[in-house]
C-alpha cells in the first residue's frame, strides 16, 4: 500500500466515523433524517450548500474542461455568481413555505402549491432520473481520483466500491445531519487542496501563473478565446450560464436543503458568504490551462493523460511527491463524497416520501416513511455505482445532462412563487415540453440553433407554454392560493 493510498483511506475512514457519530443521541424521525430537524445554523448550512455544489465537477471537471476546450469553462464562475443572488431572494421563500407547510422534499412544494399529488409523484420520479447522472459523475470522479492519486495502487472500480460503502454507512446512520458534519471536514480539505494545486503546478511547469498563460497563448492561441479550442462560442456560453444559474436551486437536494436552516437569516447570510467559495475554483481552472500548455509542448506528458478529467492528477503524480498526491487526492475524494451523499439521500427521500407515502402506499406513517428512506440508501447507491462502472463519461457533460432536465422545474418554482394565476395544466404542459427538448437533444442528436445549449431552449419553451396554457385555463382555487400566500407573508 502506497503512502498516497494510506492518506486517502485514512481520510475516508475519518469522515465516515464523523458522519456516523453525528446521528448519535438524535431522535430518529422524518424531519430529523431528511432535513436535519430544521435546525442548521450558518456554518452547518454553509457546508451543506457549498460542499454539495462544489463536487467532483469542481475538483476534476473544471480542470478537465479547461485542459481540453478552454475559456468556456469560466461559465462555472458566471452561473454560480448569479445563482447565489437568486438564493438571497428565493431561498427564504422556499424555507418559509417549507416550514409552515411541513415540506421535507421538493415535490411536497409542488403538491401543495398546485393541489396535485400526481404532480408530486411525477416530479419525484423526474428528480430521481436526473439525479442519477449527477451521482454517476461523483462516483466516477471518486474512482479517477483514487486510482491516479494512489499511483494505480487501487483500481478505479475498487475505489468506487470503497466510496459507496462509506457513503451508505454514514448516510444510512445519520441522514442529512451526518452529511452536514462530514461536509464540514470535506470543505476544509477541498479548499486546501484546490489552492495548493493552483500554486504548485504552474510554478513547477513554467515558474509561475503569468508564464503559464504566456505559454498557453503561444502554444494554443484559440484556447483563451470564444469560440475556444472546443468550439464553444458566445451563444453556448450565455445560454449555459442562464440554464445553470436557474437550475442550481431546482435540484431536489439543494431545494430541500433550504428547509434545514433554523431561520431565514441563515439563508440570507449564506447567500452573501457562499460566493467566497468561488475563489477556490480559480486555481483549478489555472491548473487546467497550465496542463493544456504543457501537453502542447511535451508529447510524453500528453500521452500520459488518457482522459481530460485526469490532467490535474496526472501532473501531481508524475511531478510531485507521493504524500502530496495523496493529500490532494483526499481533497478530490472529499469533493466527490460530499455531493454524492446528498444526492443518494435525496433520491431515497423522494422515493420514500413522494412515491411510496404519497403514491403507492398512502397509509404509511411518517416514521415508517423515514425508515423506508433509510433502507433505500443502499439500493440507490448500488444503482449509481453500477452506472459509474459501466457507463463512464466526461464529468462536465454528465453535469450538463442533469442540468438540462432538472432546470425544467424552474418555471413551476418561480411562477408558483410570483404569479398566482399559474395553473397545474400550465406547469404540466411546460414541463412536458421542456423535458421533450432535453430528451431530443440527448438521445436524438438534435442541436439547438445559434450554438445555444439545448436545455436552455427547452427552458424558454417551458416558460412560454406554462404562461400561455395557464392564461387559457381555469384559474387555480382562490382559497388554496390565499393559504399559500399566507405562508409567504406571515
Amino acid at each position: 500500500m502506497t503512502v498516497a493510498l494510506i492518506i486517502i483511506i485514512a481520510w475516508l475512514v475519518l469522515t465516515t466515523m464523523v458522519g456516523v457519530m453525528a446521528g448519535v443521541n438524535r431522535r430518529f424521525g422524518l424531519e430529523e433524517y431528511m432535513v436535519g430537524g430544521r435546525s442548521f445554523g450558518t456554518l452547518l448550512f454553509y457546508t451543506i450548500a457549498a460542499a454539495e455544489i462544489y463536487s467532483a465537477f469542481a475538483f476534476l471537471g473544471l480542470a478537465g474542461w479547461a485542459f481540453q476546450k478552454g475559456l468556456s469553462i469560466t461559465y462555472g464562475f458566471a452561473y454560480m455568481s448569479i445563482a447565489y443572488g437568486l438564493l438571497f431572494f428565493i431561498g427564504p421563500r422556499i424555507h418559509r413555505v417549507g416550514r409552515r407547510g411541513g415540506y421535507v422534499t421538493q415535490p411536497d412544494f409542488f403538491e401543495d402549491r398546485y393541489d396535485s399529488r400526481a404532480l408530486a409523484v411525477v416530479t419525484a420520479a423526474i428528480g430521481i432520473v436526473f439525479i442519477v447522472p449527477y451521482l454517476q459523475l461523483q462516483l466516477i470522479g471518486a474512482g479517477i481520483i483514487v486510482q491516479i492519486a494512489s499511483g494505480g495502487a487501487m483500481s478505479r472500480e475498487m475505489a468506487i466500491v470503497f466510496a459507496v460503502v462509506a457513503l451508505v454507512v454514514f448516510v444510512t446512520a445519520s441522514g442529512l445531519r451526518g452529511i452536514g458534519w462530514t461536509n464540514l471536514l470535506q470543505a476544509v480539505v477541498m479548499l486546501v487542496g484546490m489552492v495548493l494545486v493552483g500554486l504548485l503546478i504552474p510554478e513547477k511547469f513554467y515558474g509561475g501563473v503569468d508564464e503559464a498563460f504566456a505559454a498557453l497563448e503561444r502554444l494554443r492561441p484559440t484556447h483563451l478565446n470564444l469560440p475556444d479550442s472546443g468550439g464553444m462560442g458566445v451563444g453556448w456560453y450565455a445560454s449555459t450560464v442562464v440554464l445553470s444559474a436557474l437550475g442550481v436551486w431546482a435540484w431536489p437536494h439543494l431545494f430541500a436543503a433550504t428547509y434545514s436552516a433554523k431561520d431565514e437569516g441563515v439563508i440570507r447570510r449564506n447567500a452573501g458568504i457562499l460566493p467566497l467559495y468561488q475563489l477556490a475554483l480559480v486555481p483549478i481552472v489555472i491548473v487546467g490551462f497550465t496542463c493544456a500548455a504543457k501537453a502542447a509542448e511535451d508529447p510524453v506528458f500528453a500521452a500520459s493523460i488518457q482522459h481530460p478529467d485526469q490532467a490535474m492528477l496526472v501532473a501531481l503524480v508524475d511531478f510531485f511527491p507521493a504524500w502530496l498526491a495523496g493529500a490532494i487526492g483526499a481533497g478530490g475524494l472529499a469533493a466527490a463524497i460530499s455531493t454524492s451523499s446528498a444526492l443518494i439521500l435525496s433520491a431515497a427521500n423522494l422515493t420514500a416520501r413522494n412515491i411510496l407515502q404519497k403514491g403507492v402506499a398512502p397509509g404509511l406513517d411518517d416514521r415508517k416513511t423515514a425508515w423506508a428512506a433509510r433502507l433505500l440508501v443502499a439500493p440507490v447507491a448500488l444503482v449509481a455505482a453500477g452506472l459509474a462502472l459501466g457507463a463512464p463519461g466526461m464529468l462536465v457533460n454528465l453535469l450538463l445532462i442533469g442540468y438540462s432536465g432538472i432546470a425544467q422545474f424552474v418555471p413551476a418554482i418561480l411562477l408558483g412563487f410570483f404569479w398566482r394565476r399559474v395553473t397545474l395544466a400550465g406547469v404540466s404542459a411546460g414541463l412536458a415540453a421542456g423535458l421533450a427538448v432535453a430528451v431530443l437533444a440527448q438521445f436524438a442528436g438534435w442541436h439547438a440553433p445559434w450554438g445555444l445549449h439545448a436545455g436552455f431552449v427547452g427552458l424558454v419553451l417551458n416558460f412560454v407554454i406554462a404562461i400561455l396554457v395557464s392564461t387559457a385555463t381555469r384559474p387555480p382555487d382562490s382559497e388554496r392560493i390565499e393559504r399559500f400566500e399566507r405562508f409567504l407573508s406571515e
